[in-house]
């Protein structure tokens, strides 16, 4: 693990106070509306319902970049991420579906069993990439899939999002990286530095990911080594 500068881990934090405040603020401006309302029969109960689901959802934001922030600590003094040992990767993408609250999402599992390094670090690593979709194509289908390629298991997030600039796919994924690609579309930017958070669970899986695309829909590869 390289030694972060501590210009670089102050821009870090800053980056991420940042985006958290957002998900906060969502938070605590559908809490106030609901309690202005709350005695007011002519707000329509949808209308409710809607502040509520949008506060759960930030919320869900919140509480997924607190975990990056973790994950991101953890692997600074050198430890695993997340928890991973060898399984059945369809355990873990089931796991990752139990997970997923919102945003259409579509689960394509092969009938073999895929045996790899996996667990809750692979279950989380695919939640993070779907989330990365959903952000960049909301309200759009994102597709999960499996299989053994070459004595590999590869799983796919596939999304309709704008695809990953090629000059971007070596360093999308570092933490330098998240700097430069701040607020540019195909930079694919994933909040609380959602993309170096991908790679640092990765990282604890031994794997790999390799940004593509296939027709035009951005493709993000998790490349695992077969046990």
């Amino acid at each position: 693990m390289p030694e972060i500068k501590p210009a670089l881990l102050e821009s870090l934090f800053g980056l991420i106070v940042h985006d958290l405040r957002n998900p906060a603020a969502t938070i605590g401006a559908n809490i106030s509306f609901v309690r202005e309302v709350a005695d007011d029969p002519s707000v329509p109960p949808s209308e409710v319902a809607e502040a509520l689901s949008d506060a759960q959802q930030a919320l869900g934001d919140l509480m997924r970049g607190l975990d990056q922030l973790a994950w991101m600590g953890r692997w600074a003094n050198g430890n695993q991420p997340a928890p991973a040992g060898v399984h059945d990767v369809r355990v873990a993408l089931e796991g990752a579906k139990r997970r997923i609250k919102y945003g259409l999402v579509e689960f394509q599992m092969p009938s073999e069993e895929l045996r790899a390094k996996a667990g809750e670090s692979l279950e989380r690593l695919v939640e993070l990439l779907v989330a990365n979709g959903h952000q960049h194509a909301p309200g759009k289908l994102v597709k999960v899939s499996a299989r053994r390629e070459a004595g590999e298991v590869v799983v796919e997030v596939e999304d309709e999002g704008r695809v990953l600039d090629p000059a971007f796919r070596e360093t999308a994924f570092t933490l330098d990286g998240q700097f430069a690609l701040k607020g540019r579309a195909e930079g694919r930017y994933g909040r609380v530095a959602g993309l170096f958070a991908a790679s640092v669970l990765a990282q604890g899986l031994d794997a790999r990911i390799e940004p593509t695309e296939r027709l035009g829909k951005n493709v993000f590869r998790i490349v695992l080594k077969s046990a």
